[in-house]
């Protein structure tokens, strides 16, 4: 019961992060390497949470929004993994395989949640004409509605990857899932580097 409070506090809270991406400030509040430790020392892993959080961070910091394209969420990839290790009970390496499959499947969900903020255009457009715009309660609509987005998504995953767990012979996946997890620092090492090298020949 205890861990399950703990599971639903953490969707909240992944939620609340996750609007710093557009909504709210854009501080990196909600980047995986701040997400991933925080969520991990609040469920009693916090080590393992930053190693998470880090290596998400590590494969996700590529991806750059352009133009229409939505980028894998960050929040969601962290709070999805942590949970899957703390709550769900699964491996670290396969509850990090899941938590970068959450973030990239999150990009449909944000889509469906820009097409309903861009419908309220035209009655804020009329609202502003007509002077009586309160702008407010407009961005504490689509904030309420982002974090509930986030935290359920975050949710779902965590009683996702705790219904996979009860899978008979899930541990023989763990041998193939740890070996690809011990690569994960040097191929985002790597992604880092060729990252910076190609800034530094563009600046030459």
């Amino acid at each position: 019961m205890i861990a399950a409070a703990k599971a639903l506090l953490s969707s909240v809270l992944a939620g609340l992060l996750g609007l710093d991406t557009v909504q709210a400030g854009q501080f990196l509040l909600s980047r995986p390497a701040l997400v991933g430790p925080v969520l991990g020392w609040l469920n009693g892993c916090p080590l393992e949470g930053a190693r998470l959080g880090i290596l998400i961070e590590l494969i996700y910091i590529d991806f750059i929004p352009v133009g229409g394209v939505v980028p894998p969420n960050g929040a969601a990839a962290a709070a999805a993994a942590v949970l899957a290790h703390a709550y769900g009970g699964l491996a670290p390496s396969l509850s990090f395989f899941l938590g970068v499959l959450a973030g990239a499947a999150y990009s449909p969900v944000e889509s469906r949640l820009r097409a309903a903020r861009s419908a309220w255009n035209p009655v804020v457009e009329a609202q502003a004409a007509a002077g009586t715009l309160a702008l407010r309660r407009w961005l504490a609509r689509a904030m309420l509605i982002e974090n509930a987005a986030l935290a359920a998504y975050a949710a779902a995953w965590a009683g996702m990857a705790a219904l996979l767990a009860l899978l008979p012979g899930l541990a023989r996946l763990y041998p193939g899932t740890d070996f690809a997890y011990s690569l994960m620092p040097w191929l985002g090492l790597s992604g880092l580097y060729f990252r910076f090298r190609t800034q530094i020949y563009k600046k030459g």
